[in-house]
């Protein structure tokens, strides 16, 4: 895999050749890791974690991992979602199954315009989720490729970087969630942002920048991005200035670069305007805020994660996926070839900018004053994922020092940074053997022992390859002046052993994060039994039992998957004005002893009920309905109760003095018709003027129109919408349809439209020149 040098007379094949294995690689390992779960069920996610709530409990189920719950709750039922709408013809803006309805596209987690998203929607409903996640890890293994191959490293050591990168602990531990998707374009942002410095094909470049810049905003997750555009700027800069160092032509030498970056990130937003426009829009109004909470640094301990995977006596699939620290692992033959990439390649300014993205990504996750500094920001992102773009810095450097692995000709710098370090290794982890390991319980204790065998093996490998090239390097003639083909390759098989370790490593390690399923939201016969008696009416709970078992009814989100209403949301879109709704109808809390974002009132009353639109309402088995609610039937071992007269849509007559009536008034019910999600349309027939009443979130977007003409919207409740309606008959329609989507929209035509017609006067202008 060692890079040859390519001759005029080269065929294509001989040419390509390389990078179609270094790729096929890449491609390859990040398959590998993901053969367990796809060899027990084709469909990738935390299926399984539904057998503990509710009505679709089952005995006997084994729960793989028990700390994926974002998965099946959030992830997954939107994917399913966005892919049946899709597959309908229907843009994916809208989610009708939770709370009061609320926006899909632009929450800023369902990605529904990312480029994974986007093959998912290519396979089947069942498989439109793995292929996310396969997606997301190609990405991210050739975006390093990329990287590597900009920075002019050969093949193996493009190999190396990538597929550290894309099996190290931060990616397989957010494997599945945004973070990962938006933190799989690292390799491909940075790589852009190079080519655009070094000037070559400005406008090729430029354009490039923009599209990958466009594609990490797509994978959702604001925070995350923030993070990767510092980390990009760190790099950016401190490149620029080497860049003016080194050059000779201080401030001139990097006007031109900055002023392409500038209009790449100006076009890249403008690109992702038709989620960046109603997305920013709607963060606004929500309970993400609220979620943002002041960040603490990691442990400076966590940092024996790097090598130590388990170290604190847990398996991974039982790792929260937010305890970044205990999933840092890089592997130790990753973190000495990255120290000996570093040392030796360090007045590169493409590695020392690298060298300062680690120092940088470090102190946001680990170090106390930095993290002080970042929380007095008014916007605060999740600095713990931080260790995301630490693993990406280590693990491009580990490609560089592979790169110096594969040129070495016996220089002795090289032995030596390599065998230091693994020596090193091998100290700090004796150390830890014997005095570092502590008191854990037996069982845990078992797994922390367990957790030193790899790093052990890498450690043996990593020194036998050391003393065989020492003892290479000592041979006669060794350093000749032509050295033969065995010695100028002796590099390259070292490099090959220490990355086939590794990869063993990262893929052992790995291989157990992720849970599947042989089925794809099959419903229990409870489920079954719901979706037959309550139809497209929403169900609500009478008892607070959401996420912690025991529970009630479905899961918040999960419920999207089998196309049940219920009065629940687990968004961090949603708006806030829902929870102050409910509290100040109730005096109670939506969201008491849960996350933020979890909405999960209980419906105490049928006169609440009717308020909120909520048709039935689910009890544990023994506990009375509300009063007022009329029993239904026994569904699985819950009750089922109905509410008399509650309806999605209501009329109420205005007051002799036209005034709107109170919020309590009571409404007579009137049909309401979905021709698709994002759309309601109302008959409405009033014999003197009314207010029309709509149990739907009032988020920005909504537009209506009466007869064909615009009719104005107001609010109810604090989070409901409701309009004046004269006499008469009349067709009331509503359409979620954002303006500041069709503005995005617009941006992003403009954009492309900018860059195409650049790069065809572009090309024109070559192809006129004498000699072109």
């Amino acid at each position: 895999m060692a890079e040859e040098r390519r001759g005029a007379g080269a065929t294509p094949w001989s040419r390509w050749a390389p990078d179609i294995l270094g790729v096929l690689w890449v491609l390859g390992a990040a398959a590998a890791v993901l053969v367990p779960a796809v060899v027990h069920g084709s469909s990738l996610g935390s299926f399984d974690l539904l057998s503990r709530f509710g009505l679709t409990q089952q005995a006997g189920v084994v729960v793989h991992n028990g700390q994926a719950t974002d998965q099946i709750s959030e992830m997954i039922p939107w994917t399913s979602l966005a892919w049946t709408q899709v597959h309908h013809g229907q843009v994916p803006l809208w989610n009708p199954y939770s709370a009061l309805g609320l926006p899909l596209a632009f929450n800023w987690q369902s990605a529904t315009f990312s480029v994974p998203a986007l093959l998912g929607y290519l396979a089947p409903m069942r498989l439109a989720y793995t292929v996310q996640v396969f997606a997301s890890l190609f990405i991210a293994g050739t975006g390093v490729y990329v990287l590597g191959r900009v920075l002019r490293l050969g093949v193996l050591g493009c190999v190396t970087a990538a597929t550290i990168y894309e099996l190290s602990g931060p990616m397989m531990g957010f494997l599945g969630w945004p973070i990962a998707g938006v933190m799989s374009w690292a390799g491909w942002i940075f790589a852009a942002a190079v080519i655009v410095i070094r000037g070559r094909h400005r406008l090729r470049a430029v354009s490039f920048f923009a599209v990958v810049l466009a594609c990490a905003f797509y994978a959702g997750q604001p925070g995350t991005v923030a993070l990767l555009v510092v980390a990009t700027a760190v790099f950016v800069v401190v490149l620029l200035v080497r860049r003016a160092r080194d050059s000779g032509q201080g401030e001139r030498g990097v006007l031109r670069p900055v002023v392409d970056l500038a209009a790449a990130s100006v076009i890249g937003i403008a690109l992702a305007a038709p989620l960046i426009l109603p997305g920013a829009q709607l963060l606004s109004q929500s309970v993400f805020r609220d979620v943002q909470r002041t960040n603490q640094a990691l442990p400076a301990q966590d940092l024996v994660y790097l090598v130590v995977q388990g170290f604190n006596g847990l398996p991974l699939s039982h790792i929260q996926f937010f305890s970044v620290g205990t999933t840092a692992y890089v592997g130790v033959i990753g973190l000495v070839l990255a120290v000996m990439g570093l040392a030796r390649r360090w007045r590169r300014p493409e590695v020392m900018a690298i060298g300062a993205v680690a120092v940088v990504m470090m102190a946001l996750a680990f170090f106390p004053p930095v993290v002080a500094l970042a929380n007095s920001l008014p916007y605060r992102a999740r600095l713990g994922v931080a260790v995301v773009l630490l693993a990406f810095s280590i693990a491009v450097l580990a490609g560089v020092g592979t790169d110096a692995l594969v040129r070495w000709r016996g220089e002795r710098p090289v032995l030596s940074w390599c065998a230091a370090g693994f020596g090193a290794a091998a100290f700090v982890l004796l150390e830890l053997w014997f005095f570092g390991r502590g008191t854990l319980h037996r069982a845990n204790a078992h797994l922390r022992n367990e957790s030193f065998i790899w790093p052990a093996i890498e450690i043996v490998v990593g020194l036998a390859v050391m003393a065989a090239l020492v003892a290479a390097a000592r041979r006669p003639g060794h350093r000749s002046a032509v050295p033969d083909r065995r010695q100028m390759h002796r590099g390259v098989w070292a490099a090959c052993a220490l990355l086939l370790c590794e990869t063993c490593f990262l893929v052992g390690v790995g291989a157990s994060r992720f849970p599947s399923s042989s089925t794809f939201f099959a419903p229990t016969p409870a489920v079954t039994a719901l979706q037959h008696s309550v139809g497209s009416s929403v169900v609500g709970f009478g008892a607070r039992s959401c996420q912690v078992p025991p529970t009630i009814g479905i899961v918040q989100e999960a419920n999207v998957g089998y196309g049940i209403h219920e009065f629940a949301a687990y968004d961090p879109i949603a708006p806030r004005t829902l929870f102050n709704s409910w509290q100040e109808t109730t005096g109670q809390k939506a969201s008491k002893g849960l996350p933020v974002s979890v909405f999960c009132p209980v419906v105490t009353t049928a006169a609440l009920a009717r308020l909120y639109g909520v048709a039935f309402v689910l009890e544990p088995h023994g506990v009375p309905g509300p009063p007022g609610a009329v029993f239904d039937e026994v569904v699985g071992d819950e009750e089922l109760y109905r509410i008399p007269d509650s309806s999605q849509a209501t009329v109420v007559p205005l007051s002799i003095t036209g005034n709107i009536p109170p919020t309590e008034s009571t409404g007579v019910a009137v049909p309401v018709s979905h021709p698709d999600p994002a759309t309601w349309k109302i008959a409405v027939h009033a014999k003197v003027p009314t207010v029309l009443r709509l149990r739907l979130t009032a988020v920005p977007g909504w537009h209506a129109s009466i007869d064909g003409r615009t009719l104005p919207l107001g609010r109810f409740a604090g989070v409901m919408l409701q309009a004046r309606i004269p006499p008469g008959r009349h067709t009331v329609v509503l359409r979620y349809s954002p303006t500041s989507f069709a503005v995005g929209i617009g941006l992003a035509l403009v954009a492309v439209l900018a860059l195409g017609s650049a790069l065809v006067v572009g090309r024109t202008r070559r192809r006129g020149k004498p000699g072109i």
